[in-house]
């Protein structure tokens, strides 16, 4: 197992209600057993790993898989599909319906036309290789899809598929009736919902929203997350669904309030409070997600592009902007002084701001190196202060490239993601 991605789960097939199991791979793999067949809820990121799975699957279960579902599009979770139709074609076993949103094909085709692009925010995101043109198998399309609810009917038991927009448009959550069992597919990570992710495209936190209080309407016994251990309890339960639903709205609320009176971005996403008693929650944690991400994607919902800083609307090069800011500062070291001072001084984001004057300039005089390698040190700085781990890994991944480092090497050596779901 690639132990050095923090989307990797440890393989074992746990129990959790009658006939519904958790089966480690890329996330909360899902079994349900439907009688006479299995239903798989992601097929696993392929590899060494799909292989583990199948093992562990059948060192307890040999009944036929009939359903593979795909709880939503991220490349992945389902490149391993290839593995466990082969498992079925060698037991003799029909092949299991591959079953997904009708949103999925889409995202499938967009994927495989921003190879490059996706491999270079994977990367960075989470610190562990990504091929630029990834294979064809890693997204093979599903053979039955839905729009709104499917119901998939076994010998003992069915299962309800639910489209779960949140993260992606093309979630598919899995209500097991009998067990009162619900898989939250990624609409639910037992922390901050991961709306406005730097490098993603926009997540609209209002449908989220709608998602999660479709979830608290169940009112599911046991109710497993994307990743991490399922929760049981059940005033736990209705906290993990209702109070991220409420915080979404809250945010919802505050940022429009002053968008309305004219408050630019960043200073909306300054001045907003987080009350604890939403943001305090252990459901709204920001060790994945954050508040200030959701705000930005908030805002992003109702503006463009533009920052409103009339330079940037149709800006030089960066490369000219940064030459010509450089002959501009009589003094360049006095600016690379000033940011050491911040950054003796604690204050690592407002030295960030400053050095930005001489490190965007890659010029390679002593002048230009020593300030880059300063913004590196300051990433780095800003990383161990990060509770997000996604902010964490984009100011590792930005120190690796200032330094001209492979992106991610650190953690590769070590084995270690450095990060544990909850």
């Amino acid at each position: 197992m690639d132990t050095s991605n923090i989307l990797m789960v440890k393989q074992a097939l746990a129990r959790h209600a009658d006939g519904v199991y958790t089966l480690g791979g890329q996330g909360n793999s899902v079994v349900v057993d439907l009688g006479a067949t299995l239903l798989l809820v992601d097929a696993g990121p392929g590899g060494d790993i799909t292989d583990a799975m199948i093992a562990q699957l059948r060192a307890s279960l040999d009944k036929p898989v009939a359903y593979i579902v795909y709880s939503h599009g991220h490349m992945g979770y389902n490149n391993g599909v290839r593995q466990w139709l082969a498992e079925a074609a060698r037991r003799g076993d029909p092949a299991p319906q591959l079953v997904a949103h009708a949103n999925l094909p889409a995202r499938y085709r967009r994927y495989r036309e921003t190879g490059g692009l996706q491999a270079y925010t994977n990367v960075r995101q989470f610190r562990s290789d990504y091929p630029a043109t990834p294979p064809a198998h890693w997204f093979q399309m599903p053979t039955l899809t839905y729009q709104d609810r499917l119901a998939l009917t076994g010998t003992e038991r069915h299962v309800v598929l639910m489209h779960a927009p949140s993260e992606t448009d093309d979630g598919t959550a899995v209500w097991i009736p009998d067990a009162r069992t619900l898989y939250g597919s990624n609409a639910f990570i037992k922390t901050c919902p991961n709306v406005g992710s730097p490098y993603r495209i926009f997540r609209d936190p209002m449908r989220w929203a709608q998602t999660l209080e479709r979830f608290a309407e169940l009112a599911p016994a046991v109710l497993i997350p994307e990743f991490g251990k399922p929760v049981t309890d059940a005033a736990e339960i209705h906290e993990a669904l209702t109070v991220p639903a409420r915080a979404l709205r809250y945010l919802r609320r505050e940022v429009v309030a002053r968008m309305n009176v004219g408050m630019s971005e960043n200073d909306i996403v300054n001045d907003v409070p987080l009350p604890d008693e939403l943001f305090g929650s252990r459901f709204m944690k920001p060790t994945y997600g954050c508040a200030a991400y959701i705000m930005h994607d908030i805002w992003r919902s109702e503006n463009g592009w533009w920052n409103r800083n009339p330079t940037d609307l149709h800006p030089a090069a960066p490369a000219q902007a940064a030459a010509a800011v450089r002959r501009a500062l009589a003094n360049p070291e006095r600016v690379l002084a000033r940011a050491r001072e911040l950054q003796a001084a604690g204050e690592l984001q407002l030295a960030l701001h400053v050095i930005d004057l001489l490190a965007s300039d890659d010029a390679g005089d002593p002048v230009s190196k020593q300030a880059r390698e300063l913004k590196a040190a300051l990433c780095e700085g800003r990383a161990q202060s990060m509770t997000s781990v996604v902010s964490r890994h984009l100011y590792l991944s930005a120190a690796d490239e200032l330094l001209d480092r492979p992106v991610g090497a650190a953690e590769r050596a070590r084995g270690d993601a450095g990060y544990a779901w909850q």
